[in-house]
């Protein structure tokens, strides 16, 4: 039996969904979902999250996403009204596992799924609609490390090295984290240049939602994770896909399986996307941790063969870049049988809900060009980690 806090969810990675629903759709799926919750009695658990001044409420019958939910977000105030809810509800008759998102409600429908991370990306994505409208707040898919005070984003599709090397800024000795997914980053209604300050960036989240494979290079992670929430992590060795069965040895790691090597019940990197909820302070203590930070470099990641190892990109490469999003699809990100294929995500941002070219290129434009932020698009595919690592400390270091 093992000793971790683990939930296997039957639904592993995103469902398929319908980012617009028409109204008269979402109601009759609505009905549905709150007939089911009426019959779950006091099985329905209910939160509302503060996310930077947004208040997401989640009304749902699974007990793991309204716990994972409630260490994942600061609560709002009591009696702020929603500006956003989304339900979660398990065992609707007649309907498959999908995710329903209606605008004009403001309001999303998880339909028979425990995964987590779909419902966690849902709240940002619909805070951020609320953001950009009413408080000129810029919304990005990235991770957010300082080092002496400077903030360095890093936007780049899964699976490129965004959280390792926000990691390894985090590591230096007056590095800190900040977050590992999501920036905010509220822009004055009004340019200054005689007196503006810096432009700051703040994440809404308390723990990181990690992926648990990043143990295998990070093999410190372990003991932490072991402490943490998990999700989706496999605890028999017989269901591993990356073991040679006769010989007792991980495909992922070329060594032995780790249930052996280590006499272990669980193993962090047998599926590629089970997660640890990780409180940041957890990590290396809370003085490592900052909840903001001016944004003094913005850096893009890809991973192929071909490419030059760093590249210095104006405001519009780097909106091109961005824009065009491409990127290859990873377990979780999508339909299984899409893993591993190329695709195309908009600002690298899965999460926008409401599409809005516009407004993002508007954001990322005055980023670069009106308060001089540089951008750096990095190789990983072609430079070891500590060589892309070296590049991003010295582009910060030379930062004013």
């Amino acid at each position: 039996m093992s000793h971790l806090d683990n939930y296997v969810t039957e639904s592993k990675a995103r469902v398929s969904a319908d980012k617009n629903t028409p109204l008269e759709r979402m109601q009759a799926i609505l009905e549905k979902a709150r007939n089911v919750l009426r019959q779950s009695g006091n099985k329905v658990y209910t939160s509302t999250a503060n996310l930077n001044g947004i208040a997401v409420q989640l009304v749902t019958n699974v007990y793991h996403q309204w716990d994972f939910w409630k260490a994942n977000w600061h609560t709002a105030p009591e009696g702020l009204l929603p500006h956003a809810t989304i339900y979660s509800v398990n065992g609707i008759p007649g309907e498959e596992p999908k995710a329903y998102y209606c605008p004009a409600l403001a309001t999303s429908v998880f339909v028979n799924t425990e995964y987590y991370g779909q419902c966690k990306s849902w709240a940002l994505g619909m805070s951020a609609v609320v953001l950009a409208k009413r408080f000129n707040t810029h919304s990005i898919h990235g991770a957010l490390a300082s080092w002496k005070g400077k903030g360095v984003v890093i936007v780049a599709p899964t699976g490129t090295g965004k959280t390792t090397q926000a990691f390894k800024l985090f590591m230096q000795q007056e590095g800190k984290i900040v977050g590992d997914d999501w920036v905010y980053v509220k822009f004055p209604t009004e340019l200054n240049v005689s007196n503006r300050k810096s432009l700051i960036a703040v994440q809404p989240e308390k723990a990181l939602y990690m992926r648990t494979e990043t143990e295998k290079d990070q093999p410190w992670l372990r003991p932490i994770f072991d402490k943490c929430k998990l999700e989706n992590i496999l605890t028999m060795k017989e269901e591993c896909e990356f073991l040679e069965q006769e010989e007792d040895f991980c495909k992922q790691t070329n060594s032995k399986c780790v249930f052996t090597r280590l006499k272990t019940d669980h193993c962090y990197y047998a599926f590629g996307n089970s997660r640890a909820l990780v409180p940041r302070e957890l990590l290396l203590g809370s003085e490592k941790v900052a909840d903001e930070a001016p944004v003094k470099l913005v850096v893009l990641l890809r991973r192929d063969s071909t490419s030059p190892a760093a590249v210095e990109l104006d405001s519009d490469e780097a909106i091109d870049v961005l824009k065009k999003g491409e990127y290859q699809i990873r377990p979780g990100a999508g339909p299984k049988e899409l893993w591993g294929k190329m695709g195309n995500e908009s600002w690298y941002n899965p999460y926008l809900l409401e599409k809005d070219d516009e407004s993002q290129e508007r954001y990322f434009r005055m980023m670069f060009e009106d308060w001089g932020i540089r951008c750096l698009l990095l190789n990983t595919g072609v430079e070891t980690v500590d060589q892309t690592h070296a590049r991003i400390l010295e582009a910060i270091k030379n930062a004013s």
